[in-house]
């Protein structure tokens, strides 16, 4: 089978989603040659350049031979530029500000063309556009803003001579905005040559090639300026210039509330508010880079009143290892038959009833639903939902149960005959965290999730992914997520008869599901007893304000589904139970 460099494109031979490189066929002959116009994806394997427009796939190769599509420019002749100016133009350019000085420094001059507009010859100014000294362009408007220009010229930003090896550049969206620039004492400023895009348009590649042809005096500058109109369509072209040029060296303005761009700054409030509109921009804010001073109130917060605790779990002795944590991801694991949903929907209601929270949950092994709301009634009332008459859950009791179990558990249930994608699941929990206020989400068990693990993954990455996802809607929406996951086939001690006590490593699939958690429980209960005691074993705290690693037993009701601590239990001794690997290691 064929890979991606068999075509000269310069990427792995397997990898997922869709990536931006270098064309093979036109980059080589293009001003900008490190520009990234094709298009890749990696699970389809196939290819499109959006420059020249060569495609294919790695399994049926080219779809066509590829054809360079060079456009022929052309250059208006040097005596187009005349260094003169009808006394109407010149008092146009005063009115809106720009002296005799900056005219003569930007080479702007008068002249009669004729304007498809107004279908005559027009008296219009005259804005030259030069690139290392030679004349590519002149566009030509009247006061009106009725514009044409040179026949086919190339791309390029106005001004952009007096940019080179400047530390300091600024774009603006038009040339009266840079000529204000000019006049107040900022000479490194150019406009792009077709103004903004519109807020609607698809695609601003048009308006923005002026941008990339001059991309080599921009990656120069050490700071780039936009100083662009504040309308919708000001707003967009801001946006482009950011995704092209990179948000690390760039920076925005602020003007006064009556002003939209910068020449009515200049117009308005005089050459002092330009230079401190200007002089005041602002950097454009980088995702993922932050400073202290962002979480000032937050960093008081913490001197003043230390480490939060989390909520409590409704046991004051697990407490003390264990608390609920909002924004956090929780593994719980356990050996089999050690009661792991049982022990998490007991911790739940007591959530509901102790911090008035709702909860989400997806628990298909409980289902049908009615059985899953059987679970939770004997957990909130404290009777068995069977059995004899007398000891049962009555019916009044009944309908309280139900009453608080509707109002505050939300169900998320799979398609009938199919098994739901994280995706799917994340989806619907979103909606009840907008609609219903859930403050936890239950996925019980990880096993009963489609894996939609894609070839190019191995299991490892996949499970990072998926806990990263989890991790990150956790944090992003303030839930505490509990994930339970079952861990392999464990091997019996053969001296004792008993389990070891798992670990998150002894999941299946990746050490992952203790890296990626924020905290990690463990179940575990003899087999050999003749009780129903429930060690709880925290085996991983990531913020000490949480708790701390140790172990809480618990007096399982099987009957009810309740758990009464055991009082007593000191710190974790290698005689109370079998030790978790690598327990004494952390």
């Amino acid at each position: 089978m064929k890979s991606f460099r068999d075509f000269g494109i310069d990427l792995p031979d397997r990898f997922h989603g869709d990536r931006k490189t270098t064309c093979p066929k036109c980059s080589e002959s293009r001003r900008n040659k490190h520009e990234p116009c094709l298009s890749v994806n990696g699970d389809e394997g196939v290819w499109k350049c959006h420059h020249c427009g060569w495609t294919g796939t790695i399994h049926e190769g080219e779809h066509h031979e590829y054809r360079p599509q060079r456009k022929i420019y052309r250059r208006p002749a040097p005596e187009t530029v005349r260094p003169d100016m009808v006394p109407e133009v010149r008092d146009y350019f005063h009115r809106r500000g720009i002296s005799d000085a900056t005219i003569l420094k930007t080479g702007c001059y008068s002249t009669v063309r004729f304007l498809r507009a107004t279908n005559c010859d027009t008296v219009v100014m005259a804005f030259p556009y030069y690139r290392n000294g030679e004349l590519l362009n002149v566009k030509y408007r009247d006061a009106r803003k009725n514009m044409t220009q040179e026949q086919d010229p190339e791309p390029c930003c106005w001004n952009i001579d007096h940019c080179v090896k400047a530390e300091t550049v600024y774009i603006t969206e038009g040339e009266f905005d840079a000529a204000t620039l000019v006049e107040c004492g900022f000479d490194a400023a150019c406009s792009v040559d077709k103004g903004a895009p519109n807020v609607n348009d698809e695609s601003a590649d048009k308006k923005c090639e002026c941008v990339m042809n001059c991309m080599d005096v921009f990656e120069t500058a050490a700071e780039i300026v936009l100083v662009t109109d504040k309308d919708p369509n000001g707003l967009r072209l801001e946006k482009e210039l950011i995704a092209r040029i990179g948000a690390g060296k760039c920076f925005t303005c602020r003007y006064p509330a009556d002003c939209k761009d910068i020449n009515d700054v200049l117009v308005k409030h005089g050459r002092e508010a330009v230079v401190r509109s200007v002089s005041e921009a602002e950097p454009v804010p980088v995702p993922g880079l932050h400073e202290f001073g962002e979480f000032r109130d937050r960093i008081l917060k913490l001197y003043r009143y230390g480490t939060p605790r989390g909520q409590t779990t409704g046991w004051p002795e697990l407490d003390a290892f264990f608390t609920l944590q909002p924004g956090s991801l929780n593994i719980i694991t356990g050996i089999p038959m050690s009661g792991k949903s049982e022990f998490v929907h007991a911790m739940m209601v007591n959530a509901i009833r102790l911090n008035d929270w709702k909860i989400g949950i997806f628990s298909p092994e409980m289902l049908p639903e009615e059985e899953l709301f059987a679970n939770f009634a004997e957990k909130i009332i404290g009777k068995p939902f069977f059995g004899p008459e007398d000891s049962r859950i009555e019916p009044e009791e009944l309908e309280r149960a139900l009453a608080l179990a509707d109002a505050a558990v939300k169900v998320i249930l799979p398609e009938e005959d199919r098994t739901p994608t994280l995706k799917e699941i994340l989806t619907a929990a979103r909606v009840a965290v907008v609609r219903h206020g859930i403050k936890a989400l239950v996925l019980d068990p990880y096993n009963e999730i489609e894996s939609s693990r894609p070839a190019a993954l191995t299991e490892t990455e996949y499970i990072s992914k998926v806990l990263s996802q989890l991790r990150q809607f956790a944090r992003r929406y303030q839930l505490w997520v509990g994930v339970v996951a079952h861990p392999t086939k464990l091997q019996k001690d053969q001296r004792t008869g008993e389990y070891p006590v798992p670990t998150p490593y002894d999941i299946s699939g990746s050490a992952n599901w203790r890296n990626k958690a924020d905290n990690c429980l463990s179940l575990w209960r003899s087999f050999r007893a003749k009780n129903n005691i429930v060690e709880v074993h925290i085996q991983k705290i990531k913020r000490k304000g949480i708790g701390k690693l140790g172990f809480q037993k618990f007096q399982w009701n099987r009957a009810n589904g309740q758990y009464t601590p055991v009082p007593e239990d000191g710190p974790y001794t290698a005689e109370d139970c079998p030790p978790p690997r690598s327990y004494r290691d952390e």
